[in-house]
């Protein structure tokens, strides 16, 4: 992404003008593919790829928050992206086809990929309608226990939910929370963390800061983006400081 030529700001800038237009479904992929060329396509792989080029952008160390669900109190805390990464990785097993045998049923099935999650999102109206889409995608076979095909949407809840929770276990990497305590009520609670959506918000508040010292710099001595990007962060912030504008 980055090459001899350009500096880390300038490398910045055109990953954020690349993305910037793109619908929030396909900014995920057009981040991994300036990183990594082809997208990983199992969600794990996807998000221990797009921790790892934060990790590249802006340090290993990414401080978050949430605020309690209680008493909107803000939990602040800080992740070590690349170690994050390395236990999100999908096992090798997650990429074979796999069976189930739960209630009666006997079903085989693959696991869920970016394409699924996507076409889930758009038929889904609720969490089970989302859960209830993906499972149709995902099952290429389903028997019940007489050994007659069924159709995935036939399936009793009970087995629904095993065929979820067996995916779950084959790839917890699939999505990302965090045990929180508020630091002021008490209150206990799992935050997810939609790991795309962080690193994009992260990427363009960034990129937005860096125009706004564009735009600062240019002003006060004239100077283009060019040769303001070329300027060390420490050297760029001196100058801001100077003009006030930091």
């Amino acid at each position: 992404m980055q090459t001899p030529d350009t500096s880390a700001a300038e490398a910045l800038l055109a990953l954020w003008e690349r993305a910037a237009p793109a619908a929030q479904a396909d900014r995920g992929d057009i981040l991994l593919g300036a990183a990594h060329g082809m997208p990983p396509a199992l969600p794990g792989a996807r998000n221990a790829a797009l921790l790892a080029l934060r990790a590249q952008l802006f340090g290993k160390a990414q401080p978050l928050r949430c605020n309690c669900p209680r008493c909107a109190a803000v939990a602040e805390f800080t992740i070590d992206c690349e170690a994050l990464a390395q236990t999100l990785q999908p096992a090798d097993e997650a990429l074979q086809p796999q069976q189930l045998d739960a209630g009666g049923y006997h079903l085989a099935f693959r696991m869920p990929d970016a394409d699924d999650l996507r076409y889930a999102a758009r038929q889904a109206a609720d969490d089970d309608g989302f859960v209830r889409a993906l499972l149709q995608r995902c099952i290429t076979h389903c028997e019940d226990s007489e050994g007659h095909a069924c159709t995935p949407h036939a399936l009793p809840a009970p087995v629904a939910q095993a065929l979820s929770h067996r995916m779950e276990a084959l790839e917890p990497g699939a999505s990302v929370s965090f045990d929180l305590t508020c630091p002021e009520c008490g209150e206990a609670w799992n935050a997810p963390m939609p790991v795309g959506e962080v690193v994009w918000s992260e990427l363009q508040a960034r990129a937005e800061r860096l125009l706004l010292d564009v735009d600062a710099l240019a002003r006060a001595y004239g100077w283009n983006e060019a040769q303001v990007l070329a300027l060390s962060p420490v050297r760029r912030a001196a100058y801001l400081q100077l003009t006030g504008a930091a």
